[in-house]
């Protein structure tokens, strides 16, 4: 949030959405808990809730078509303000969503709102792969890796929808000046039946577990047994502990199933001491948020950091 409103109102999330608050800023907040408000929300107050298809040319169908795709459990919300200034507002930076569903809808429902997209090596080479690209011959000028960091910027205004898997395309948001609250709301959607099922099995009890946060990803495919960081240039960040086979990550849709990606070992250096680090435990893809293993004298004490001052203290 970068709120620049001068008054010494204490900064709060209901302060910073009420329409008296002129201040600049950019939040977003998830509605799970309470199935009451979440049906109130899908039902009465929001103007589309499925995504829908291009309608019928017969004139006896009076029905209003949408697409056959089952929902998440949860609803994102996505709310800026950047009035009367004289430079665009960024939203959240760069990154892609560790997610299992198949992709995202976002309805703007006011203001405008601008995203910048490209696609992770994974998209890249699923389009490769694809059978309409077989017969396709592609330049040497116009390489993956050119491709990849080409940036697409979609403006979306009040009523656009944007359909998009944000774990294949890497994504950033802007704000730009402007008179209306930039407001805007998302539901993620499975296209395959099955897979929505498998995923309710496992997750049906841990709906709590989605937060809204930020954490450290992968920004391309890692090798397992790589070693990520160690005490000695330990980056200023925190990784998530988590347990093998237990709920997991809050943010973390797909690594919860598969596990904690890193581990905090022991290793020996070339004069026979021995230092901290940080080593991956399995393949990590790109754009997988990181989450370390947590050992069983973690889980009595209920530490859930890895910092630099952690790996400081291990040694």
């Amino acid at each position: 949030n970068d709120d620049d409103d001068d008054d010494d109102t204490e900064a709060k999330p209901g302060n910073f959405l009420h329409n008296n608050n002129k201040g600049r800023g950019y939040c977003s907040f998830l509605v799970q808990h309470s199935q009451e408000v979440l049906e109130d929300l899908l039902t009465s107050r929001l103007p589309m809730v499925h995504l829908p298809v291009k309608e019928s040319d017969s004139k006896d169908d009076n029905s209003t078509a949408t697409m056959k795709v089952n929902y998440g459990p949860a609803l994102w919300l996505f709310f800026g303000k950047n009035y009367n200034s004289n430079e665009s507002l960024l939203g959240r930076p760069e990154h892609t969503d560790s997610v299992t569903h198949d992709g995202t809808f976002h309805y703007q429902l006011s203001g405008t709102k601008i995203w910048r997209l490209r696609p992770t090596a994974e998209l890249m080479e699923q389009n490769e792969s694809s059978p309409s690209n077989k017969k396709r011959k592609v330049e040497e000028s116009e390489s993956d890796k050119e491709a990849s960091n080409h940036h697409i910027e979609v403006e979306c205004k009040e009523g656009d929808i944007l359909l998009l898997n944000t774990r294949l395309w890497w994504h950033s948001t802007i704000i730009p000046s402007q008179d209306d609250p930039c407001i805007s709301y998302a539901r993620d959607i499975y296209f395959s039946e099955k897979k929505h099922d498998c995923e309710n099995e496992q997750q049906s009890n841990r709906e709590s577990s989605m937060t809204n946060v930020d954490g450290t990803w992968a920004t391309e495919a890692i090798e397992a047994d790589t070693i990520l960081f160690t005490e000695h240039n330990m980056p200023d960040i925190e990784l998530p502990r988590v347990q093998l086979r237990t709920e997991m990550a809050s943010f973390l849709d797909n690594t919860a199933s598969e596990g904690p990606n890193c581990q905090l070992v022991e290793l020996e250096d070339d004069e026979g001491g021995t230092f901290m680090a940080v080593v991956t435990l399995r393949d990590i893809r790109e754009g997988e948020f990181f989450t370390l293993l947590e050992s069983d004298d973690e889980e009595e004490s209920g530490d859930e950091d890895c910092s630099e001052e952690a790996l400081e203290e291990e040694e």
